[in-house]
This record gives C-alpha cells, sequence and structure tokens, in this order.
C-alpha cells in the first residue's frame, strides 16, 4: 500500500479548500468542478460532489457524508489550539481532558466533518492539566 486518504462527499468544495488552508496550510494537489484533493500535514484528503460526472465504480452511490470524525494525533495539542484560534478557526467548545489522561479539541469543516485534535498520554509536558 503506498498511501490512503479519506473522500468526503460534499457539495462545499470551494469552502473545504478555504478552511483547510487557513487552518492546516493544506496544499492543492488536484482541483475540478467535482472533485478537490488536498495534502494536509503530511497527509491527504479528498471532497467529492454529490453525483459527479464521473462515473467510476467507486462514486456510483456517493452522498452527502455524514457524521464521520476523522481524528489528527499531535505532538502538541495546546499549540494547535491556540494556533487554529489565531487562524479564526472556532473550537467546538474547549481543550478537554479525559479519564484516560487524553486531551484533545474538535472543530468541525465546512462538510460538517469533526476533526478530533488530540494528543494522548504518554508523559509529554504538553498533557499537564489545561
Amino acid at each position: 500500500m503506498r498511501t490512503w486518504y479519506p473522500i468526503i462527499t460534499t457539495a462545499a468544495l470551494h469552502e473545504c479548500a478555504d478552511f483547510y488552508q487557513r487552518a492546516f496550510d493544506a496544499r492543492v494537489l488536484f482541483r475540478s468542478e467535482w472533485y478537490l484533493h488536498l495534502s494536509v500535514c503530511g497527509g491527504e484528503i479528498g471532497f467529492l460532489r454529490p453525483n459527479p460526472p464521473t462515473r467510476l465504480p467507486v462514486f456510483l452511490h456517493t452522498t452527502q457524508t455524514r457524521g464521520l470524525c476523522l481524528a489528527i494525533e499531535v505532538p502538541d495539542v495546546r499549540a494547535v489550539y491556540e494556533d487554529l484560534q489565531r487562524r479564526q478557526i472556532p473550537p467546538l467548545g474547549t481543550l478537554s481532558r479525559y479519564g484516560d489522561g487524553e486531551l484533545s479539541f474538535s472543530v468541525v469543516d465546512p462538510a460538517g466533518t469533526v476533526l478530533n485534535v488530540v494528543a494522548r498520554r504518554d508523559g509529554r509536558a504538553d498533557l499537564e492539566p489545561p
């Protein structure tokens, strides 16, 4: 396997391009009227309009993506939280610690995808209580 990436079905291609470029300095790898492909933080993500004109087998049953949550593990979750606030990307709530020691927060993209930014507990300084 060379790589893998999610493809999110949404009508908000332009808004998603803007969001990921502003929030994570994403780079556009491919853009058309019905598909957007981005390089984001060393990974890739695609966005597909519903009912695209190209009927590849994988696109035959596309509908709006709903309920998708992507976890983004980072070494310093506080730094990402503060950076996104500076970039005017509002969080869904505050930076929170969970029972297992995980520290995380979430944002939502224009397609409705929840991005859960997380640092797992492993003794690093970035996991001290907020």
